[in-house]
Order: C-alpha cells, then sequence, then structure tokens
C-alpha cells in the first residue's frame, strides 16, 4: 500500500479513478514531502500540517483548529492577498500521447499528466484561497470557465476537467490571445502543453501577458519517448494531428533528432527567460511535485 508521497508519481496516481482524490492525494503527499524535506520552512498555508514547537510565537497558533482537535497547530505563513489564476490546458491531439516503450516511461499520456497536474493545483490554490479558472484549447476550440472561489468550485473545475478529451491541432497563439482577452486584473497564468510548435509562437502573446503584468508559468510536458527517441529499427511514424506518415531508418536519425529536440527546448526556454516567465520542462514519468513547487516559489513572489 503507498503512503501519500507515492501520489507524485504519476503511474501510480493513474490508478486513483476519481480527480478529486487524486487532487487531495497530490497535494498531501506533497505537503508531507515538503516538510520532510529542505523546504519545510515554504510559505504554503496548510496549518493542519504545521505542528507547534517550542519557540513557535503564540500569535501564529491557529487557536479555531486548537478549538476542535486540542492539538496545537501554527499558521505561521498566512497569505492575505488573493490572485486569480488561469491554469490552461493544451487539448490538441499530439498531448494524447504516452510512452511506447514501458522500459523507458509508463503509460500516462501528455493530457492525463496535466489533468492530475492541474487538479492538483486547483485544490492547492483554493485552500488558499485564491480564485481559480479553467482553460482547454485547440486550433479548433476554446473553454473558459471564469475564475471562482466559491465552495463549489473545486467540483466545477473537475468536472470540466474530466469532460476533456485531446483532439485536433495545435494553436496555441490563438488559445493564448483568446485568453488574454478575457483576464481583468492583474493574473497568473499556468500553462500546460508539450509546445510542439514553433516557438516564435509564443513570443508575442508572453509579450503581451507580461507587458499586462501577469505571472506566467509554462510545464512543458513531454514523454520519455519523445526526449530520448529509444527507436533503433525501421519505424513507421504517424502524426497524431494530421495523420501524416513517414517510415524510416530510426537508427540513423536519432542523434540528429535528439539534438533539434534539446534546441527547440532551449529556444523557448531562452524566450521565457527573457520575459521572465517560469519554464519547466517535465516528463510524464516525474513527481509532480516539482511542478507544485515552481507554483509556490513564483505564487509567494506575486506580491
Amino acid at each position: 500500500m503507498p503512503d501519500l508521497t507515492d501520489y507524485l508519481k504519476p503511474e501510480i496516481i493513474a490508478r486513483v479513478d476519481n480527480l478529486e482524490l487524486v487532487a487531495k492525494f497530490i497535494v498531501e503527499g506533497f505537503l508531507i514531502g515538503l516538510h520532510k524535506s529542505p523546504y519545510h520552512g515554504f510559505s504554503v498555508e496548510f496549518s493542519s500540517y504545521r505542528k507547534y514547537a517550542p519557540g513557535d510565537e503564540l500569535k501564529f497558533v491557529d487557536w479555531r483548529v486548537f478549538a476542535r482537535t486540542d492539538k496545537f497547530y501554527v499558521k505561521q505563513f498566512e497569505e492575505t492577498t488573493n490572485l486569480n489564476c488561469f491554469i490552461a490546458l493544451d487539448l490538441s491531439a499530439s498531448m494524447d500521447f504516452a510512452d511506447v516503450d514501458r522500459k523507458v516511461g509508463n503509460d500516462v499520456t501528455k493530457f492525463e499528466y496535466s489533468s492530475y497536474l492541474a487538479a492538483g493545483l486547483a485544490y492547492m490554490m483554493l485552500q488558499q484561497g485564491d480564485a481559480v479558472s479553467l482553460v482547454g484549447f485547440n486550433a479548433d476550440r476554446f473553454d473558459f470557465m471564469p475564475p471562482s472561489g466559491k465552495s463549489n468550485r473545486l467540483m466545477q473545475f473537475l468536472s470540466q476537467l474530466s469532460s476533456f478529451t485531446p483532439a485536433g491541432e495545435t494553436d496555441l497563439g490563438k488559445g493564448l490571445s483568446f485568453l488574454a482577452e478575457r483576464i481583468k486584473g492583474r493574473s497568473m497564468v499556468i500553462l500546460m502543453s508539450d509546445l510542439l510548435i514553433n516557438p516564435g509562437e509564443l513570443t508575442d502573446v508572453l509579450s503581451y501577458l507580461r507587458y499586462k503584468n501577469h505571472e506566467v508559468i509554462i510545464f512543458h510536458i513531454l514523454t520519455n519517448t519523445e526526449l530520448t527517441f529509444p527507436f533503433m529499427h525501421q519505424t513507421n511514424f504517424k502524426d497524431i494531428e494530421t495523420d501524416q506518415e513517414l517510415i524510416t531508418e530510426s537508427g540513423y536519425i536519432r542523434d540528429e533528432y535528439v539534438s533539434l529536440l534539446q534546441k527547440h527546448i532551449g529556444r523557448i526556454r531562452d524566450t521565457c527567460e527573457e520575459m521572465d516567465v517560469d519554464f519547466l520542462p517535465l516528463s510524464t514519468s516525474d513527481e509532480l511535485g516539482g511542478a507544485l513547487m515552481t507554483y509556490l516559489s513564483r505564487r509567494a513572489m506575486y506580491y
């Protein structure tokens, strides 16, 4: 039986067929791991996980929790200002891809990984009193849920999230432009995508978002198959978005493919650095804790 920290592993969380449980397991597993790590003092408002210790100031004791439990917990890092956060998912067909070789990864698709991360982030944000929006888009579709922090928002968020199915082609520029037009006031935008696009498509819309002083985080999600290209023989490749096919001797092109992919990722990273956008490349085999830490880091800097 896995403990809660095991639910940061995507192959474990994939066994849970309930997005609400997924969200809770991811966040609680992360917090348990956080308090076992050098980041145990990080500013995150979950007082039930911060026991009182000798030397803590009494003004930080959560007396409401004490009244319910007869135990002392401190809420040392309490955010007093909320934010609107827009979680945007790439719904193009390429996101519906998982590792083809279990030796290099698992069978979690890029979209499933994004969904787990989105659910966990939404749960964490709403616990902090922030307002959450869910956005899903491809070249022909744009679904937008206005931000809200009401008590029923998590269920609304997860219900909409579970209705998404990756399909069609990618158009991040169009989708993010539609989103930018709907954001009122300084906000945080979190994008989850495999970014299989020309990096130049991101430049204009990121420039606009940063011009408006929005905080932006990009989670670049790929599979280990895409990152390592573990093919050595003649292989028939099919574009999941356009159905175009290519037969090639994989072993001959592997090094060039990996080199070009790393250059692509490097260009996107450089663009993000120039615009002060947090960029976190992820594999669908990576634990989800790193993504949550990136959010918390940016959240702490928001004000």
